[in-house]
């Protein structure tokens, strides 16, 4: 019988090429009768534990190879060519991890990883080597027509691997293949090397082969059909079976014989899913569980004192069995060590996240900050004894300070033992489209509005997507449409990137290498296993996470300003961890919904529920959090929990035992931990079996939970429950298990939600400052921030060069400075220049004075700019205007001081002030727009806003302001200008998204093509718009600082626009003493645009001491009410002088 293995197949991780899916080519091996095969992605392993896994559940032997890109020499890409090598063992697999490593660490080469030969005398063993066909280096002379070397390089890789290196040889159907196999055949034979053929399969089937190409495409970023494109692939390139290989090699059958006598050489056998750690060095040479246990013991006397209450030992010598008994104290001491390390080194560590916070023997040596007893968590939720289960701490650190830990564990464990985890990213629903289209050459629009049918969901897929019928319509009608769904069902799920693990961090007792092949990102300079989180926890290594939260770098710096000024005021620094948790300013201030800024409790839909719940106690904030969620608001959770705890809803327990349980929250089940307390107290579990009844519930698999159901009745009997009220009881657990959330991580998650609440209510300067300064690069939250601040009575002085920092810092209690940092457009080292030098000299005096000072490298044009338009400068005595015409010569003259500084010129005088040497001209060569400069600069309106000009004439026309619409199905007004505007194309035409702001709050309008067809004005950011339409209200918890409110026009206008069609007359008042006004009105009406078709009829009302007259105009004094007629008349007569008569309809 013939033998055959396939050798070289690129999967789906190949990244570069390849569409092989690992369950497709199980099958059909399978089906095919193949005993083993290999696959050997293109200069990694990303996909090797998934392959090896996939392989042995089929009961087809795995073979571990790689093909490489190779390399005599990295620093001059010298002799390149391809090469696979196959690991025979593990020593073999542990070798080919460090060749994968070193290609992506060292071998770079234009961001392509290379293998340099040199590096295989050193990683040889346990390998086998095919020469990499007509890539190869072999190849590459022999094509060449350059026998002699080709022949020094069989002898050079014979030398390494002697019986462990063949010859591969492919039939695809290339130019001067057959020359070649003729050729090395007869090279082959004399230097006594077998040769070994493969299919360098790249598809399943042959059809897919168009399929690959587009796959291709997508990662060169070329068009399909550009006829420059290189070629590489064929569609022979798909997987053969062992007959259809026969007949091709039927002349040569002994090169496929030796594929599976390769096959029978590599044994690799890996062993999955044991756990190794580091080795935790102890103090004193004592166990891991000794000392474990020595520390839980010291860690409880030093928070509770000599009186530690029995019920803390007896759950303390509980969990320590546990964890004993599963081999788990080396981790809990990993872990201890260096969130204690991150405390003692000024990193802020969150008190708890997830089921962790559970454990009393992670709260006693100082992993968590909860106590678990005092607030009811649960250790089996997080460890559960009847369970083989792994622990997991995630550990939420300042996220300025996260990278200091895990620099200390590298350093502690080693550079070459620790390291991140990737992720690949996929060619997902609405991204594939898009990709497919690009290669397909079609049309942008037609991607972007087939992509935007596909609902934006994390795990949608097309199959999903297909069943919406504006799809389903869209492909129907459009073959370019058909065509790019088509190719993309074909593409998606496939691998398409490299990322990097937002918190994962693993530590290896050696080399990480001995257990994952490394990546190397480019840009950072991180490194990362190939290993994804899954895989990586499968060969052994445990994962740990470090999270970076922002509220803690917050917290930290409202806290630094703080304790800065107590210092002063000689008074004790606060400790947030000692608050007291019925602090009733606190709950005010929750009560009030002045929650913008306090963790998780700041989306606009939450601020309801906190306003109705009325919190006035910790269990509240812990029960609020858990309950916010889209299954229990669905289930109306929430308002039964309100109305409950105000006692305007009758409810019964029914039983003692679910009393004790659930009436710390009014007889709803809220928590998962609940769920076991039940189960535990009603019906007899342990806590380890109730674990078990969780997760089945959780999971919703109805055969899991009939499982559970039997002995949660039969176990109830035998404690004397009533069967019915027993079944009804677990109907309603059932109902609500699915919903249920882990009280762990709501209870640490409130805490800090509570310490933020009390920051904001006994401390707002000082916090609101160190918030503010958390989002200098999101103008969107400052803006809301800052309107947060007027709620709270806080003062925000303008930016000035000569009062403000980096950052946001508060002056006094009611008192904030703005930062420079949050000025668009001027770099952190400018501002720290600025003010360095500030610090040195003195405040900056005058322009000129500004520009001798400053270091013109650091602070050129593009800077200055922005500062002037922010107002930075205004303390400067010019205007802003006169400072913008003014900062070329500026600059010129700050160059000059610097050269003359640089000669030495300097020297003569000392000391001496320079000559304020600058000439200020007048601004009249440029058009200045103050509210606009501050929008530019600083990303929204600050001392001023075009508004403010004409609020007067739009409460006329417009009496609504954006802060007080609600949703409702009627046509609605409102007014504002335009901040930014996108323009995306929808199915029936170009959509435009644009945002309004009135100077109370920003509004998103949606604008589609009939009205901005019918549109007189093009959206600017000049004018004021008037837009009529239907309010939507967006409460849901992912929007924090974003549009919750959003209007879709039905009709739009500018209001000089309106102002001209529905004005219907112009009233100006003069008074008799006032001369020049008569003298002055008759010039203007000279001057003012007169427009007898459209212009406004004008009335003067004239008042004398004696009398009082009208006077009306001719016709052919009409006034034409534009924009600057409107300047002109305010700035002649004033606000109190002018009166428009809208039309009213």
């Amino acid at each position: 019988m013939n033998k055959f293995s396939h050798l070289n197949i690129h999967s789906q991780y190949s990244i570069s090429d390849g569409l092989v899916r690992l369950d497709e080519l199980s099958s059909k091996a399978k089906d095919l009768n193949f005993e083993s095969i290999a696959i050997t992605d293109d200069s990694n392993l990303f996909g090797f534990v998934k392959f090896y896994k996939e392989m042995r559940d089929k009961g087809i032997k795995p073979i571990c190879g790689v093909n490489f890109n190779s390399v005599k020499d990295i620093s001059d890409n010298s002799e390149s060519g391809k090469l696979t090598l196959y690991a025979k063992n593990f020593e073999g697999y542990r070798n080919l991890t460090k060749l994968v490593s070193k290609s992506h660490i060292e071998g770079r080469i234009r961001s392509i990883p290379h293998l340099k030969l040199e590096w295989l005398k050193d990683l040889n063993e346990g390998l086998i080597l095919l020469s990499g066909d007509m890539e190869g280096h072999i190849a590459d002379a022999i094509l060449k027509n350059n026998f002699e070397l080709a022949e020094a390089r069989i002898d050079f890789f014979k030398k390494i691997f002697n019986e462990d290196f063949f010859i591969e040889i492919s039939r695809l159907g290339r130019e001067r293949e057959e020359d070649y196999i003729n050729i090395v055949s007869s090279m082959a034979a004399k230097a006594k090397i077998p040769l070994v053929a493969t299919n360098q399969v790249r598809f399943m089937e042959e059809e897919e082969f168009e399929a690959h190409e587009t796959r291709v495409c997508i990662q060169t970023g070329n068009v399909l059909s550009d006829p420059a494109r290189k070629k590489n692939y064929l569609s022979t390139q798909y997987f053969k079976s062992t007959d259809e290989m026969f007949e091709l090699f039927e002349d040569i059958p002994e090169a496929l014989e030796n594929s599976y006598l390769i096959s029978q050489k590599c044994n690799l056998v890996i062993e999955l899913g044991k756990y190794i750690l580091p080795d935790f060095e102890t103090p004193n040479g004592e166990t891991e569980d000794d000392y474990l246990k020595k520390i839980s013991i010291e860690g409880l006397h030093k928070i509770f004192g000599d009186e530690v209450k029995e019920d803390y030992f007896l759950r303390l010598d509980f969990e320590l069995s546990v964890i004993q008994k599963m081999g788990y104290s080396g981790y809990f001491l990993i872990v201890a060590d260096f969130v204690n390390w991150a405390k003692e080194n000024d990193v802020p560590v969150g008190p708890g996240r997830g089921s962790g916070a559970g454990s009393l023997v992670a709260y006693a040596i100082g992993i968590t900050g909860l106590d678990p007893i005092k607030y009811d968590l649960l250790f089996e939720r997080f460890l559960n004894p009847d369970r083989i289960s792994n622990p997991d701490f995630d550990i939420d650190f300042c996220k300025d300070g996260r990278e200091k830990v895990i620099e200390y564990v590298t350093n502690k464990y080693g550079q070459d033992s620790v390291a991140q985890i990737s992720t690949l990213g996929t060619m997902a629903a609405r991204a594939v489209v898009r990709d497919v289209a690009r290669a397909q050459g079609k049309s942008y629009s037609l991607a972007d509005r087939l992509a935007k049918l596909i609902p934006f969901h994390p795990d949608m897929t097309l199959k999903t997507a297909l069943q919406n019928k504006e799809l389903k319509q869209a492909i129907k009608n459009d073959e370019d449409a058909e065509e790019i769904i088509e190719m993309s069902q074909k593409l998606e799920g496939l691998s398409r990137n490299v990322g990097k693990h937002a918190a994962g961090v693993v530590m290896a007792p050696s080399k990480i290498t001995d257990f994952s092949a490394l990546y190397l990102d480019e840009e950072t300079g991180a490194v990362s296993t190939q290993y994804d989180m899954k895989d990586i926890e499968l060969v052994g290594l445990q994962k740990f996470d470090f999270l970076g939260l922002k509220t803690l770098t917050i917290m930290k710096n409202a806290l630094k300003l703080i304790n800065q000024n107590r210092q002063t005021l000689k008074l004790e620094p606060i400790n947030l961890d000692d608050l007291p948790l019925d602090d009733s300013k606190t709950y005010q201030l929750l009560q009030k919904g002045l929650t913008t800024a306090v963790f998780q409790l700041e989306s606009r839909g939450i601020k309801e529920y906190i306003v109705k719940l009325k919190p006035n106690n910790f269990e509240d904030i812990i029960t609020l959090i858990a309950l916010y969620r889209p299954g229990p608001l669905e289930m109306n959770m929430v308002e039964t929990y309100i109305e409950r705890k105000h006692g305007r809803e009758e409810f019964s327990y029914g039983d003692e035992s679910v009393e004790k349980i659930l009436d710390k929250t009014h007889g709803v089940i809220v928590y998962q931990e609940q769920v076991m307390q039940l189960a535990q107290e009603f019906s007899g579990f342990t806590l380890g079996e109730a674990d078990i009844l969780r997760r089945a519930m959780g999971k919703k698999i109805a055969s899991e939970m009939e499982e559970q159901k039997e002995p949660f009745i039969t176990g109830a009997i035998e404690k004397g429950k009533n069967k019915r009220f027993a079944e009804g009881l677990f109907d309603q657990i059932e109902k609500f298990a699915g919903y249920g959330f882990n009280r762990s991580h709501s209870a640490a998650y409130a805490f800090i939600s509570y310490q933020t609440a009390w920051l904001k209510a006994h401390y707002p300067a000082e916090f609101m400052s160190a918030v503010l300064s958390s989002e200098m690069d999101d103008t969107d939250k400052i803006q809301m921030l800052l309107d947060d601040c007027k709620l709270l009575g806080l003062k925000v002085l303008p930016p000035d060069i000569n009062s403000s920092f980096y950052e946001f810092r508060n002056i006094d209690n009611e008192t904030l400075m703005y930062g420079l940092g949050a000025i668009k457009g001027v770099g952190k080292s400018a501002i720290e220049s600025i003010i360095d030098n500030r610090t040195l000299k003195g405040n900056f005096k005058t322009l000129s004075d500004f520009s001798s000072r400053i270091d013109t490298e650091k602070v050129g044009k593009r800077a200055l700019e922005p500062l002037i338009a922010s107002g930075s400068m205004d303390s400067f005595q010019s205007s802003r205007e006169e400072m913008f015409v003014n900062i070329e010569s500026a600059l010129k003259f700050a160059r000059q001081v610097s050269e003359e500084k640089k000669s030495g010129i300097d020297d003569l005088f000392g000391d001496v002030e320079l000559p304020n040497v600058v000439p200020i001209t007048k601004a009249k060569t440029i058009e200045f727009d103050k509210s606009l400069g501050e929008l530019n600069s600083l990303g929204f309106y600050f001392s001023c806003h075009p508004m403010d000009e004409y609020k007067w004439e739009i409460e006329q026309i417009c009496p609504n302001r954006i802060s007080s619409l609600n949703e409702d199905k009627n046509i609605q007004r409102c007014a504002g200008v335009i901040t930014t505007k996108r323009t995306i194309q929808g199915r029936r035409g170009p959509v435009t998204f644009a945002t309004l702001d009135d100077g109370t709050e920003k509004i998103e309008i949606i604008l589609g093509s009939d009205v901005m067809q019918s549109m007189q004005v093009e959206l600017n950011n000049k004018d004021i718009f008037i837009v009529d339409g239907k309010v939507t209200v967006d409460n849901s918890r992912e929007v924090l600082y974003g549009l919750a409110k959003k209007i879709e026009v039905t009709n739009i206008n500018t209001l000089e626009n309106l102002r001209i069609r529905m004005v219907e007359k112009l009233r100006i008042s003069l008074i008799e003493s006032k001369k020049s006004n008569i003298e002055s009105f008759k010039r203007l009406l000279d001057d003012l645009d007169t427009e007898s078709s459209i212009g406004c009829p004008v009335e003067l009302k004239y008042t004398s001491k004696k009398s009082e007259a009208e006077i009306e105009f001719d016709e052919d004094r009409r006034i034409l009410l534009t924009n600057n007629t409107m300047k002109a008349l305010l700035n002649t007569y004033g606000r109190d002088n002018l009166e428009l008569m809208y039309h009213r309809r």
